[in-house]
């Protein structure tokens, strides 16, 4: 895994990307890892509280 090799303790140098419901930037963690691509939000709270789509 690339991660796992790159990461020398600078968190700037990790991935991000924003929480669909709020737009903050959330930062690769190691318990992500397995599930970037499906990680949408950045808190349970997010998820409960995410946009409802359109029929």
């Amino acid at each position: 895994m690339a991660q796992k090799n790159t990461f020398k303790g600078n968190k700037q140098s990790l991935p991000s990307k924003p929480c669909k419901t709020c737009g903050r930037d959330m930062t690769w963690r190691k318990a992500w890892a397995k599930n970037w691509e499906q990680v949408l939000y950045c808190s349970d709270a997010c998820r409960k509280n995410k946009p409802s789509t359109p029929l």
